[in-house]
């Protein structure tokens, strides 16, 4: 049995059992994968061995997945004149960039730094999404911002600005995903990211105007 630190598509696991058991002389059925959702689902059944190893989820990390990410930003990059081209007028904000800033504790040149560089990418990445043949990847990404808001609810302390969380949640995702951190989709991350945030799909958003 051998543990991975990444979730496991079935290709990818037939074709490291078929690797390792040519290389190693052992049969293939006599091997086994474990990949993080394989663990995760073990942790929820056997719940009392989190408790003997002293984990805590709500104390841990702010840990999120990055394969359905992944999985759009790919999407995404293949069809690079969607995203990267320039418009002259900016989508309406859903409710006041300065507001949800003020909400949210984020600084004043982080959120400038932000809006000049991906605010142009907004309108190109919400015609992407709401398009009828990536309905799949429009899900993907509502799973994706749902476990990224619950994760900042519950990790996000009050003393931290909202641009650690967001630099936090970016080396969470260049960390855990190799392409991801490829030179050519770190910026186009980063752009989904802004999306996200400026969308109001991640973030506190109360007690602001819409």
């Amino acid at each position: 049995m051998l543990f991975a630190n990444r979730r496991l598509a079935g290709n990818a696991e037939s074709d490291i059992r078929a690797y390792l058991s040519k290389e190693c002389g052992i049969p293939e059925s006599s091997i086994y994968l474990c990949g993080v959702e394989q663990m995760e689902l073990w942790m929820k059944r056997f719940s009392g061995v989190p408790k003997m190893a002293d984990l805590d989820p709500v104390d841990g990390p702010l840990l999120v997945s990055p394969d359905d990410l992944a999985e759009v930003v790919m999407a995404l990059a293949q069809q690079g004149a969607l995203v990267t081209q320039v418009i002259d007028h900016p989508p309406t904000e859903r409710v006041s960039y300065d507001k949800k800033n003020y909400l949210n504790n984020m600084t004043e040149d982080y959120a400038k730094a932000q809006r000049k560089r991906f605010l142009k990418d907004t309108p190109q990445i919400q015609a992407f999404l709401a398009a009828p043949a990536n309905a799949d990847l429009l899900s993907q990404y509502e799973s994706i911002v749902d476990e990224f808001q619950f994760k900042i609810i519950a990790h996000r302390r009050d003393y931290q600005t909202f641009d650690r969380v967001m630099e936090y949640l970016i080396d969470q995702l260049y960390g855990r995903d190799a392409a991801l951190r490829q030179h050519k989709h770190k910026r186009l991350t980063r752009a989904v990211l802004f999306y996200m945030y400026w969308n109001c799909d991640i973030g506190e958003v109360e007690d602001a105007a819409s």
